[in-house]
């Protein structure tokens, strides 16, 4: 989850704000997760972008906290349901049944209204109720616990799928992580990743504690912020079922992943040796930035033995020069 990083002397104003709204200066991105058992696309996770008309393209950090301020989160969120479920529902009439994720803040959790908006947004779109999943920060659940896991079990007992995002702190004890309130749970980045390799499980670091967990629960665990092949590699033999980050592809617009298709990776999370000249020319044609894909050593020419290096990854949603798409909230 996005850390805000908007500070007093942010030159953002509300009628900066207001004019985002009414003009359609907000869109959505969207970065797919796959399967790490078969390699398919499960779904994708929604990010925001502002469109600036004078500031250009800002990342979450830069204005989240500022329209916390503002008091109009609940709006943004709106707008980004809206369009996760209006995505769904073009994806399912292409025969593409991804789930579409959102991330949501603990505003919206204590908005009584959450639950009816959740049920009201299905039945417009006409989308099944695992058709738009919601990504919530394990740091938001610290306060009112019992209120907001109570809004989160009745929204999982009416099928929506419910993501707990962790960042590798041990905030929540364990007998709450439980599939009453969770579908999923979400954990990653490469220095997170390897320390739990690195740590055997008897000695329980929270990975390890997190996927014991899992197991006991039925929840599935997605690796998030994968960037290079030697990360994902582990991932299956360690529990994790699915994968996300810029080594699989950087967050994209809609007509941007209409094309997609995680075939590709399919040798790489099977651990096949990959034919080099078909799973290069697809990734190039597929990934972002082709150069993030880090091929095994034994595919590349002795007389050149150097493994590329992974781009490195800026902020926690992988940021990425997408074209400007304005979102259109298409209401019901």
């Amino acid at each position: 989850m996005l850390m805000p990083m908007y500070n007093s002397s942010s030159p953002l104003t509300n009628d900066d704000l207001d004019l985002a709204f009414s003009q359609g200066y907000f869109a959505a991105v969207f970065q797919p997760k796959i399967s790490l058992i078969d390699g398919r696309t499960l779904g994708v996770e929604s990010y925001i972008r502002w469109h600036h008309p004078e500031l250009g393209t800002l990342l979450p950090g830069e204005f989240l906290e500022f329209i916390t301020s503002a008091g109009r989160m609940e709006d943004l969120s709106d707008l980004m349901l809206h369009e996760a479920a209006r995505v769904a529902s073009l994806w399912r009439s292409d025969r593409r049944h991804w789930t579409v994720t959102v991330n949501i803040s603990a505003t919206d959790i204590d908005n009584p209204d959450f639950v009816q908006r959740m049920n009201d947004l299905t039945t417009a779109y006409a989308i099944p109720r695992e058709a738009v999943a919601i990504d919530i920060p394990e740091a938001a659940l610290t306060v009112k616990t019992d209120e907001r896991l109570k809004v989160l079990k009745e929204l999982k007992g009416r099928g929506i799928h419910i993501a707990l995002e962790t960042s590798g702190i041990d905030l929540l004890p364990p007998e709450r992580i439980t599939a009453a309130y969770f579908s999923e749970l979400k954990m990653g980045g490469p220095g997170l990743i390897k320390l739990a390799r690195n740590i055997e499980r008897s000695h329980k670091g929270i990975v390890a504690e997190r996927l014991d967990i899992a197991t006991r629960e039925g929840l599935t665990v997605t690796a998030t912020r994968i960037e290079n092949i030697d990360t994902i590699k582990p991932l299956a033999d360690m529990g994790f079922s699915a994968a996300q980050g810029t080594f699989i592809r950087h967050p994209d617009t809609f007509e941007g992943l209409s094309t997609w298709s995680s075939d590709w990776l399919i040798p790489v999370v099977m651990n096949e040796r990959p034919a080099r000249a078909d799973t290069l020319a697809r990734a190039r044609a597929n990934i972002a930035d082709p150069d993030l894909l880090i091929l095994p050593a034994t595919d590349q020419n002795p007389e050149n033995d150097q493994e590329p290096s992974a781009d490195e990854a800026s902020g926690s949603d992988n940021q990425s020069k997408e074209p400007v798409e304005p979102l259109l909230a298409v209401l019901p």
